[in-house]
């Protein structure tokens, strides 16, 4: 007789083990089958929670990101309040790094309370409305390329002769570590939209 039940799953249980499978395995391992044997239940257990691996990968999502706060307006400026917002996002993305992708994926399609929570804060600033799309698409962009780039690509092999220019800077990549790169992109993003804020208030 099998020992496997359809068990009383919480949502916390079926979310931690299908995070569980994608750290170790891959997010194309993770399966309703597999997520049964995760959790030592029935395979048809998992059905009574989530309709499909689709719901699984929402519910997910969702639990990933549900405790990302959005700063009260009284909280600091924009600049303050807009860091707070990508610091935390950025968080998750390192946290969960065998499912980065879908999170930035489930941001623009089902978990829109982000978008809207940075569009908030853009509005605030005083950004027009199409500055807002565009500024939103430029943070994203950031947040997506961070996420598939790897340090490990800017490492030169040393046996490799670099013009000088690339030997300079190159010379400082094994003392970096994604924090760093992390700080001097986010910083350098919302200065530039400081800045475009500003050209566009003085003209």
């Amino acid at each position: 007789m099998s020992t496997y039940n359809t068990g009383n799953l919480s949502e916390q249980e079926i979310v931690d083990a299908a995070i569980r499978i994608v750290r170790d395995d891959g997010l194309e391992k993770l399966s309703m089958r597999r997520l049964s044997r995760e959790l030592g239940v029935s395979a048809m257990a998992p059905y009574h929670y989530v309709a499909d691996k689709d719901a699984l990968l929402d519910l997910v999502a969702s639990a990933a990101l549900s405790d990302i706060r959005k700063p009260a307006a009284e909280s600091g400026p924009w600049q303050a309040r807009l860091r707070s917002v990508l610091d935390q996002i950025d968080e998750k993305l390192r946290t969960h790094r065998g499912i980065a992708e879908l999170l930035l994926n489930q941001m623009l399609h089902k978990q829109r309370r982000l978008v809207e929570v940075v569009m908030d804060i853009l509005f605030d600033a005083g950004f027009s409305d199409r500055d807002v799309l565009l500024a939103y698409s430029m943070i994203h962009s950031y947040l997506y390329g961070r996420n598939r780039a790897s340090r490990s690509e800017l490492i030169i092999p040393e046996d490799d002769a670099l013009p000088e220019t690339l030997a300079r800077a190159t010379a400082y990549v094994e003392e970096l570590r994604g924090r760093d790169f992390y700080e001097f992109g986010v910083s350098a993003l919302i200065a530039g939209l400081e800045a475009k804020l500003r050209s566009t208030v003085d003209s």
